[in-house]
């Protein structure tokens, strides 16, 4: 289908604009070692050596801190704390860091953020550069996930109760939790190959470091008796983060678990954390591998702005790079990288780019950018009460804070206010609040907005989900999306009442000579690139703005390679354009919208043009890039 509908040229989308990040500026020829201050291959306490070789860097004003090649262990607490630096390097030196420290089970809400928890912490910091290491956890001793394969199912149609799977560590002869009580948060489809997703039920059995997840006990030193619909008797803390499953729902999972059906099996979901960058301007993050690490990858929060992040990596060491670091262990393959998003954006003030990066057998998204908003009720001339479940505390604005109220289908009021107080779940401002229209209002913490982005030349391979982007002015060129189990590319501003408030508008994007390929093999109704506004499925809130997510958009020169399901799926958008691209249709596996482009009526002015289609299974057909 052709459209031929006008777009004027002040409207064509320019995406990300070009912005400057600034280098340390030269102040001082001091060096700090780290290895004078007690790092050592031989101890197991090394990011307390390494924060006092920061520390000492602080007390002479030195321009940096050296670590040494080789591979340290990092199992004290807190982890690596760089803090408060001006002009500053971090230089690794190619050290491989391995972190291993016990999960608590403290009853924490999955949305919560705790920075000191991070393996290393980059804070306040301004024209800082991190650079050249590696981030690992100790597998040998307490492994994230494994590769396990069905051995032998029990299913009781009587009582669902006692019906469960029994699952065998396939690279283990005796796994190293046994024989204490194992976390089962997460068993996910996996090719033989042990480096794919493939097509299969997800069962997610807990996703915080407040729960156990699903009952199990051990009946060999390398296999596991799993009740997937049963909680970890006197273990699950946290009914807050929903494992609350019934001998019906164990039934049921046990009759979808394949017979000799290969899995990832996770321990971990939402946790420590990796890389986290808070509140820092004009910082530089270059090198740096996470080969795993307990929770995100890379955490962005706070006043963050004007960041740089190349040649950064959230995927599992092959052979050489494994048997490089640890000479006298045994390589077994790894599941996973990180075991929740290898990327995630709680909130920030904008203004970043990702050059030449890749993400790889992460679990849930690759990268998530949406900063956190919350839904609230006027309760009286100048309080309004946060009606999300999540609280104020999801919202994590503070006094002072400029608001903006917004109505429930994200059109402006105009009114701003100050927050002077918070007392629970109510905002109290300093301006009479205008009168309410529906169910309740948006509240935006006019501080922060994560817009200016360019994503680079980045790869996308094996995903667990998908990428989400809630960023206006934001520029996605010459990346690789490929077998991803979901969107490679969602725009999406979404609320619930009783989950996320998450995205401030998405206008102003350019998607550039991208190759989508092979992607969907979870979910192959999710389309290579969607735009959407999420609202309660309960509310009637009315028509929303076909520009504030979607808002100018221009696809070009990009690759669509066998999309299981559509190219496009707009529910919204305005001044769209999709030129100059390519579709190499592969067999459809029976669905009819394999390739097609699905576009709303209530999108405004959208144009295709130049679209070659091409069948990869056609003779002479289907040569990709």
């Amino acid at each position: 289908m052709m459209y031929t509908v006008a777009i004027l040229a002040s409207a064509l989308a320019t995406g990300c604009p070009d912005f400057v990040v600034e280098p340390p500026r030269a102040h001082s020829a001091n060096v700090v070692r780290a290895v004078d201050f007690g790092f050592s291959a031989a101890s197991d306490k090394n990011a307390a050596a390494i924060n006092r070789a920061l520390e000492e860097a602080h007390r002479i004003g030195a321009s940096k801190v050296e670590l040494a090649p080789g591979t340290y262990r990092c199992f004290d607490e807190p982890g690596v704390v760089i803090r408060d630096f001006r002009d500053f390097v971090f230089d690794g030196k190619g050290a491989v860091l391995v972190f291993r420290r016990a999960p608590e089970y403290r009853c924490q809400p999955q949305s919560e953020v705790i920075h000191e928890k991070g393996n290393l912490l980059v804070q306040r910091c301004v024209r800082t550069e991190v650079r050249d290491f590696i981030m690992d956890w100790d597998w040998e001793a307490d492994p994230l996930a494994a590769y396990v394969k069905v051995a032998a199912k029990h299913v009781d149609e009587k009582d669902g109760a006692k019906s469960f799977v029994d699952l065998a560590f396939v690279d283990w002869d005796r796994y190293p939790k046994y024989p204490d009580p194992v976390p089962v948060q997460m068993i996910m489809p996996m090719d033989r190959d042990k480096g794919r997703f493939r097509v299969g039920v997800v069962l997610i059995c807990g996703a915080t470091e407040g729960h156990f997840g699903a009952k199990n006990e051990w009946v060999a030193p390398n296999v596991l008796r799993v009740w997937p619909g049963i909680p970890m008797p006197e273990r699950n803390q946290n009914p807050a983060t929903g494992f609350r499953y019934s001998p019906t729902e164990n039934l049921s999972r046990v009759k979808k678990l394949e017979e000799n059906g290969f899995y990832r099996l996770q321990h971990a979901y939402y946790g420590k954390n990796g890389v986290i960058l808070e509140s820092n301007t004009h910082l530089t993050v270059r090198n740096v591998a996470v080969w795993s690490c307990f929770g995100l990858a890379m955490l962005v929060d706070g006043a963050q702005e004007f960041w740089h992040v190349e040649n950064f990596s959230v995927a599992p060491p092959d052979e050489a790079m494994f048997k490089a670091a640890y000479p006298t262990a045994k390589y077994r393959p790894r599941p996973v990288s990180s075991v929740s998003d290898g990327h995630h954006v709680a909130r920030s003030k904008g203004s970043c780019r990702y050059v030449n990066c890749r993400w790889s057998l992460n679990n849930d998204d690759a990268m998530n950018f949406h900063d956190r908003f919350t839904i609230a009720a006027r309760v009286a001339d100048k309080v309004l009460e946060v009606i999300n479940r999540r609280g104020a505390d999801y919202f994590r604005a503070t006094p002072g804070a400029e608001i903006e109220l917004r109505k429930p289908n994200f059109a402006p009021t105009g009114f701003r206010a100050k927050i002077v107080k918070i007392a629970g779940n109510r905002l109290h401002v300093d301006h009479v609040l205008p009168p309410q229209e529906g169910p309740c209002f948006l509240v935006w913490d006019r501080t922060y907005g994560t817009d200016r982005v360019l994503i680079k030349d980045c790869v996308f391979e094996d995903v667990s989900w998908r990428n989400v982007f809630s960023s206006s002015d934001l520029t996605i060129s010459g990346c690789t999306f490929r077998r991803m189990n979901a969107n490679p590319v969602c725009l999406i501003a979404d609320y619930r009442c009783d989950r996320w408030c998450e995205g401030m508008g998405v206008t102003n994007v350019v998607i550039r000579d991208c190759i989508f390929e092979d992607n969907g093999t979870l979910v192959p109704d999710m389309a290579q690139i969607s735009t959407v506004c999420v609202t309660p499925e309960e509310w009637d809130v009315g028509r929303i703005s076909p520009s504030f997510v979607g808002g100018r958009m221009l696809i070009e020169g990009c690759s669509f390679i066998r999309p299981r399901g559509p190219v496009l799926d707009l529910s919204c958008g305005k001044d769209v354009i999709f030129r100059n691209n390519r579709i190499v249709q592969g067999k459809s596996g029976g669905r009819a919208d394999a390739g097609t482009m699905k576009v709303a009526p209530a999108v405004e002015g959208f144009r295709e043009e130049n679209t070659s289609v091409v069948h990869a299974h056609a003779p002479g057909g289907g040569s990709c890039p």
